[in-house]
């Protein structure tokens, strides 16, 4: 079979083989299961799965006309799925969109986490040195983002992430064309790799591995950095490592650059800069420009362009920082201010010992 992608109890599983939390039960699938969608359509279960909603069934069209991907093998697998209510719900209760940073960072800098870090930091001191040669990414950062997303890989997502995927691809209006294109990565990501469809494990965003990637970036920027010749980022702690230093490389990590300097702002001027505090997700002024409007007059060596940062960092206490490209790099990651600050404040507090 030219895409091998079946549930047999003696299939030898080449990627991730070593650890199987994270392909625990594989939905997917069999030859006797590979059938046609009209004859899919006789199961009992066929009305109430995905496979039964026209926007899906367009969906296999696109896949198999664009990637020639296998028809019956789609068919069987969105037959045996249906709506994760739970993606749906934790996607609208993200803690860094609603929750105040003060109370958003005691999660990430927790003693444990930062202990962990460390003992991290140490145990794979050789990698990450590598990796901060080779890519420009201080070491503490990388760990940091390990750190944040999965707790140094201890909790790395245990449900599917094709029933994710799909869930946040056809459920979730706000966001269908992302998580379409993420879903289609996914299919193309297991192809490429022969996993059953339903063997990855994450979260209920889809995301995969110690670093969290999307499908898309797994196929992208995840690299084989241990040089074992399977690209694993659930249990090869070296590719987690120089994948997300490539990550934040590719999207423009500048070597040396401190990403936020903390400053203060002169209220009698606030109308000047109100409009500016978490303007989009790239630098916008330059120093003197920030002078003029009474913001970070504390500040006088000289800066490249930066964006104004405020967070509340107390119960009514508002703190500012200008913050440069390299903040917003860390934001690829996760589009949130509190997210990129509490990977800076880990890192800080994993390389104070």
């Amino acid at each position: 079979m030219k895409y091998a992608l079946l549930l047999m109890t003696t299939l030898s599983l080449t990627a991730c083989a070593n650890n199987s939390s994270h392909v625990d039960r594989p939905l997917l699938v069999n030859d006797k299961d590979k059938l046609s969608s009209e004859l899919q359509k006789e199961r009992p279960h066929y009305k109430y799965s995905y496979a039964n909603e026209p926007k899906v069934q367009k969906f296999i069209r696109m896949m198999v006309e664009k990637h020639n991907y296998d028809e019956s093998l789609l068919q069987a697998a969105f037959a045996s799925i249906k709506t994760r209510k739970k993606s749906i719900k934790k996607s609208n209760n993200q803690p860094e969109v609603i929750a105040p940073y003060y109370q958003y960072r005691k999660h990430f800098l927790e003693i444990d986490r930062i202990k962990a870090g460390r003992d991290f930091s140490q145990k794979y001191k050789s990698w990450l040195n590598k990796a901060e040669k080779e890519f420009g990414v201080p070491a503490d950062i990388i760990v940091a983002l390990i750190g944040v997303e999965t707790f140094y890989g201890r909790v790395m997502g245990n449900i599917d992430v094709f029933t994710s995927l799909s869930t946040l691809a056809f459920d979730y209006p706000r966001r269908t064309r992302y998580f379409q294109s993420e879903l289609e990565a996914y299919l193309l990501l297991v192809r490429d790799n022969e996993w059953p469809i339903g063997k990855a494990k994450g979260s209920y965003s889809g995301a995969l591995g110690m670093g969290q990637f999307m499908p898309s970036n797994y196929r992208k920027l995840a690299i084989d950095y241990d040089n074992n010749g399977v690209v694993d980022l659930w249990s090869s702690v070296p590719d987690a490592i120089g994948s997300v230093g490539r990550y934040l490389q590719h999207h423009g990590w500048q070597q040396g650059k401190t990403p936020v300097i903390s400053v203060k702002v002169d209220n009698t001027q606030k109308s000047k800069w109100k409009s500016h505090i978490n303007e989009g997700r790239s630098p916008i002024k330059y120093l003197p420009e920030w002078h003029s409007i009474g913001v970070a007059e504390n500040v006088k060596e000289k800066q490249e362009k930066t964006g104004l940062i405020a967070l509340r960092t107390a119960n009514k206490v508002t703190s500012y920082w200008l913050a440069n490209k390299n903040f917003f790099v860390i934001m690829r990651y996760n589009p949130s201010r509190r997210y990129s600050m509490a990977v800076l404040e880990l890192a800080k507090e994993i390389s104070s010992e």
